[in-house]
């Protein structure tokens, strides 16, 4: 983080844009994937999460690895360390009706990631970041909504040995699944992340973390992820000085860093 300057926004908010960078970017390919310039739909500010709530949840069509991904081995790259890869499967089972033990196995299968991405699912993420516009500026909606169909992929990981939730260099694949250990048997080490489980409801959990919220439905025969959820760093700032102050400082703030 950069020495203070003279004016900058307070920290709250500094802190907020620094930590859901990476999560917008990831808003950002979704929406452009799933081929929406505009949705025309919007979701009013949530009430159950942190700092906002409120969430709406897509139909569930389930499909197999095979309808989804190709897991030719032919067509599969070397494979990064700490995974290994599976024989194929017709359709992986539900791993868990207990929601912690399900989203550890969810994060360290790629099969389980194809398998239980509800179809289609929910991208909600900050307008402005689609739309070229003002952050923070009331003449436009807060939000966007987008549905993706194809499988969400992240690189949240769960390590057995440290106990933790840690963050992957490279996503997994169908047909891969994360142990750990590298070819000869070392641990790989990766950080730990700022990862937190949320119960929503009963049938409802929410996977918390910087500035994203990725949200698991229970289907009837599983949990699925059924929403994901990029947060606005700019929620609540004073429109227009302070919202464009903080729109300066931020690109100030990355311009630093890059040198």
């Amino acid at each position: 983080m950069k020495q203070a300057r003279t004016g900058r926004p307070d920290s709250r908010v500094v802190r907020t844009v620094a930590a859901g960078t990476a999560a917008r970017a990831l808003w950002a390919t979704a929406a452009l994937m799933a081929g929406v310039a505009c949705s025309g739909r919007t979701l009013p500010s949530p009430s159950s999460a942190t700092g906002s709530g409120g969430r709406q949840v897509p139909q569930v069509v389930s499909a197999s690895p095979a309808q989804s991904e190709a897991r030719s081995g032919d067509a599969m790259p070397p494979m990064m360390p700490g995974r290994i890869r599976l024989p194929v499967e017709v359709e992986p089972a539900c791993p868990s009706e207990d929601f912690e033990e399900f989203i550890r196995a969810f994060f360290n299968s790629g099969d389980l990631q194809v398998r239980f991405t509800a179809r289609p699912y929910e991208v909600k993420g900050p307008y402005y970041e689609q739309h070229n516009t003002d952050p923070g500026d009331p003449a436009n909606p807060q939000w966007e909504v987008v549905e993706r169909s194809a499988p969400s992929h992240d690189r949240y990981r769960y390590d057995t040995e440290r106990e933790a939730f840690v963050s992957d260099n490279a996503r997994l694949r169908a047909g891969e699944k994360w142990n750990g250990f590298d070819a000869n048997g070392d641990h790989v080490l990766r950080p730990v992340t700022d990862l937190k489980v949320r119960k929503v409801s009963t049938g409802e959990y929410a996977v918390d973390t910087p500035g994203r919220i990725t949200t698991f439905t229970w289907r009837g025969d599983c949990w699925y992820l059924t929403q994901d959820w990029t947060l606005d760093p700019f929620e609540g700032c004073r429109w227009p000085d302070e919202c464009r102050r903080l729109l300066e400082y931020e690109g100030q703030y990355y311009r630093d860093d890059e040198d």
